[in-house]
């Protein structure tokens, strides 16, 4: 069921707790770009909705519990959020040529303008932002707000496309497994 928030331009919606759900989610996020007001290319569509797929099946594969989608206009820039009940923080991992996972992260790493996750009780929220139109390079514009304390996210460097990160990295303890997209 969508759900609406006037105050933040935010749309809602709840996935099951089932890898065959997140296709219909996906599409259900690029949708929700569209009710927002943002006139966007047929490419940065398909963008989004890569990266909305990515983060959904490590929610929901990783948490085995329903997650919540929020997308977001904010500043320009389109911002797609998900909450899920796994404490535990993914990293981005290179994956070898034969693996059948691990790749996700470094899809949302190398396509989103900006990403992190969020710690929250009792898991966390993994979010990404795409610009629906390059903004100018002088102005200094950057996402709205800094992360708090308990956050990692990276942005797109403008040396040689590599990440810059924009808060100390979280660790997410030892011994625990770290999930990979």
């Amino acid at each position: 069921m969508e759900r609406y928030d006037p105050e933040r331009s935010t749309y809602g919606f709840t996935v099951a707790a089932a890898i065959e759900a997140v296709p219909s989610a996906r599409r259900q996020v690029t949708a929700l770009v569209g009710k927002l007001g943002f006139s966007i290319s047929d490419e940065t569509v398909e963008t989004v909705e890569l990266l909305a797929g990515e983060v959904i099946a490590n929610a929901v594969l990783y948490s085995a519990a329903p997650c919540d989608v929020a997308v977001t206009r904010t500043d320009e820039r389109l911002r797609v959020e998900v909450k899920d009940t796994d404490p535990l923080l993914p990293s981005v991992v290179e994956a070898g040529p034969n693996d059948e996972r691990g790749r996700g992260l470094l899809l949302v790493d190398a396509l989103a303008d900006a990403w992190g996750v969020q710690s929250e009780y009792p898991g966390k929220t993994t979010w990404f932002e795409i610009a629906p139109e390059p903004l100018p390079e002088s102005s200094g514009h950057d996402s709205d707000g800094a992360p708090s304390s308990g956050a990692v996210s990276v942005r797109r460097s403008d040396r040689g496309g590599g990440l810059e990160p924009r808060t100390p990295p979280v660790l997410a303890g030892t011994g625990e497994r770290q999930q990979a997209a």
